[in-house]
């Protein structure tokens, strides 16, 4: 058969797609559609093609053009609606989706898929309805169990969630990607002894148990007497066949138990290899860091705030809590979601979304923050409302709902332009324990800065310039909350942070500890405690490590 056989070119194609071979299949294929292009089978599978090699852009186009020849073609849409979400694309994932499933509404995969796109849109409700259709259509499908487990928490109904997964763990005893989430969420729960049993049961199934290191070794503080487990974590590290993933979260699992039975020269040995692997993945540019942070000042002047000042709304249901992470914003947070009229709302990721997404709100091609002075009063509205429900979505009764993502210290122009009364609190820590807190954290993602210590050290003083700059020109209620001073004078200054926020006194925030509510960070099991003081200057620990990052500060002063 002659190799310009369309027939012979599909199947050729077909075969190098199975190998993962895409740049020979784009050959073949590119040659296919140009001999048939009325073929929508030949432009789908190029661009599941070009897709594979990562050209997604490509991709795109070609799914359109099989689509426009047979609109009815369920995989093009889908498959469109996978580059899209990969794109960031959402809106266009969503309609290709929506599409997908009018067509064959009975594939779990496309509500699962539409599922996650609205949940990356902060559609929380609509994404738990896609999940659950995705579970009722394939209920023994892990990833759909665990995909309707997470939005079930995600929407405040972690009990619920919890009680998905035992059911599931009946049927399948051994998952162990199931029986790691059902300790995530155990844990975030507060019910660390059931926790620590699950991963127990987890560790003990002899199978490659990396994935459940690390959320085992966050969930208490360990001693010397976990030999047991530490020596079972050490064996796992001894598998050749380890991917860097996994050895990554068992080296920060080990870290972070040496630290808490204060063996700290294996602790940062674990944690520096740990980092090590992450730092080849991810590289921090402090050039476009710097640019950011210059435009924000750049921006947001006295003058801007002047200018903008009727944008905002007076209502003042959110609470801000911002700073560097590690820095006591959990501790802070649960204090005052400890008070009856505070709902926690935790790390809302909704302006670092805003940030990216307000460029093509504005219908401008100049980036975050500086398109902020072409904001006008339609688009301030619409941003309001939509943060407003967000925050009804946890609460529509609490007086205040406590929005503690640390990142926001970067849009706070925004947040106080939008939000002029609204109360926010900076949380600032001794640099060099927010430093090493920061080094010693398996961040999932966003935080490229965090895996090489001088890194984290130009991060720091980044931060610290927009904060000058924030005291300088913010207007409206601020406040500054050491976690140094909170530790050792607990009632003093819980007492004027709720008074800062505008609420009577309840001696509830006193004992945050006991609060039932779920916590979400990486300080869970901390903030379930009394407050203690071995936190403070923790850094001294681990002196000999540090020399660059304490010549690079100097003498701390205020400012840092």
């Amino acid at each position: 058969m002659a190799p310009e056989n369309p027939d012979y070119l599909n199947d050729l194609a077909a075969f190098l797609l199975t190998k993962g071979e895409y740049q020979n299949a784009i050959l073949h294929l590119t040659k296919l559609v140009e001999q048939s292009p009325g073929n929508p089978q030949g432009h789908y599978n190029l661009g599941i093609a070009l897709h594979g090699a990562e050209r997604l852009a490509e991709a795109i186009t070609t799914f359109e053009e099989a689509i426009r020849l047979q609109p009815d073609y369920a995989e093009a849409w889908f498959n469109l609606g996978v580059t899209c979400q990969e794109l960031g694309q959402f809106e266009q994932a969503e309609a290709a989706y929506r599409k997908a499933i009018r067509i064959t509404p009975f594939l779990a995969q496309i509500h699962l898929k539409l599922g996650e796109v609205l949940s990356k849109q902060y559609r929380e409700d609509a994404a738990l309805e896609s999940f659950q259709k995705a579970y009722d259509l394939d209920r023994n499908n892990p990833a759909v169990i665990a995909r309707l487990a997470e939005s079930l928490h995600d929407t405040g109904r972690t009990d619920q969630a919890i009680r998905l997964l035992q059911e599931a763990l009946k049927n399948q005893p051994q998952q162990l990607s199931l029986m790691s989430l059902q300790g995530r969420l155990l844990h975030t729960a507060g019910h660390i002894a059931e926790a620590e049993d699950i991963y127990r049961q987890a560790m003990a199934l002899k199978q490659d148990a990396a994935q459940v290191c690390f959320g085992f070794s966050r969930i208490r503080k360990f001693s010397r007497e976990d030999k047991e487990i530490i020596h079972q974590m050490e064996a796992l590290l001894e598998n050749k066949n380890l991917n860097e993933s996994e050895r990554q979260s068992i080296c920060f699992a080990l870290g972070k138990i040496h630290d808490d039975c204060e063996e700290y020269e294996k602790a940062f040995r674990y944690y520096t290899d740990a980092n090590a692997i992450q730092h080849k993945r991810k590289r921090y540019d402090r050039q476009a860091h710097e640019r950011f942070i210059d435009n924000a000042i750049s921006v947001f002047t006295k003058e801007f705030f002047d200018k903008f000042s009727g944008l905002g709304t007076e209502v003042g249901k959110p609470i801000f809590i911002v700073g560097m992470p590690r820095s006591g914003t959990t501790l802070t947070e649960q204090i005052i979601a400890s008070h009856p009229e505070v709902t926690g709302g935790g790390e809302l990721l909704y302006f670092s979304s805003i940030s990216k997404g307000l460029p093509f709100m504005l219908g401008s091609g100049v980036p975050y923050p500086l398109c902020c002075r072409s904001l006008e009063r339609q688009q301030a509205e619409l941003i309001i409302w939509n943060y407003l429900a967000l925050l009804d979505r946890h609460s529509a009764t609490a007086s205040f709902v406590t929005d503690k993502m640390p990142g926001n210290y970067k849009y706070l122009g925004l947040i106080r332009m939008l939000f002029p009364g609204a109360p926010i609190i900076h949380c600032r820590r001794d640099p060099l324990d927010v430093c090493l807190s920061i080094y010693f954290q398996n961040f999932s993602k966003a935080h490229d800065y965090a895996h090489d210590l001088m890194d984290i050290g130009h991060y720091y003083l980044q931060y610290a310039r927009l904060m000058a700059h924030w005291r300088r020109v913010l207007p409206g209620p601020f406040m500054e909350c050491r976690y140094e001073t909170l530790i050792n004078n607990q009632e003093t200054c819980s007492q004027s942070l709720i008074a800062f926020c505008g609420l009577a006194w309840d001696d509830g925030c006193l004992e945050f500890y006991q609060q039932k509510r779920d916590v979400r960070t990486a300080s869970n099991w901390q903030v379930r405690q009394p407050i203690y003081t071995r936190s403070v200057k923790r850094w001294k620990n681990y002196e000999k490590y540090l020399a660059p990052l304490v010549q690079l500060f100097g003498k701390a002063t205020d400012e840092l």
